[in-house]
């Protein structure tokens, strides 16, 4: 626990004075951004629940997932500008707190570890719903979200579901 809250007050800290060089004109980030480094802080957070699985089965369903997320963020970068996709070469600070976050769950056994990859999922939810309504969003971008990566992220949480 010791360990889990030092790691998080390190990147709340943190997060005052980091300077994201992604940010568009008025120094936030982008939609298609926020969804890649989303994507990426996934990929984080399954390595590290990944660590502590012991069931064979959930391991296989939990790697699953994780290709998942590492396709998306492929995808992802796919429709971002070369500014975009070399900006988001590491998750940045949400990659620190997924990793922080379910490594702390991890203390607290499978359970918490689930239930922190579950809310990460539905989260990824709300951004892809939020990415479906911004105009800055081109419509074939919107089409995959809508026809893949949305579908695959609601599947995530009901696979995610029966682990608990």
């Amino acid at each position: 626990m010791k360990t889990f809250l030092t790691a998080l007050a390190l990147l709340l800290s943190a997060q005052g004075f980091s300077a994201d060089k992604a940010a568009t004109q008025n120094d936030r980030p982008s939609q298609l951004d926020d969804l890649i480094r989303g994507e990426m802080s996934a990929v984080k957070a399954y390595n590290t629940a990944l660590e502590k699985v012991k069931d064979k089965s959930e391991m296989k369903q939990l790697t699953t997932i994780r290709k998942d997320h590492m396709d998306a963020v492929a995808k992802l970068k796919s429709y971002a500008s070369k500014d975009v996709r070399e900006d988001t070469d590491t998750a940045g600070v949400w990659g620190v707190f997924a990793t922080a976050y379910t490594g702390g769950a991890k203390l607290f056994g499978n359970n918490a570890a689930v239930k922190a990859l579950k809310q990460g999922e539905e989260h990824g939810v709300n951004e892809y719903e939020e990415a479906l309504k911004d105009d800055n969003i081109n419509s074939e971008l919107k089409n995959t979200i809508r026809t893949q990566l949305l579908p695959k992220q609601q599947g995530h949480i009901k696979t995610i579901s029966t682990f608990m």
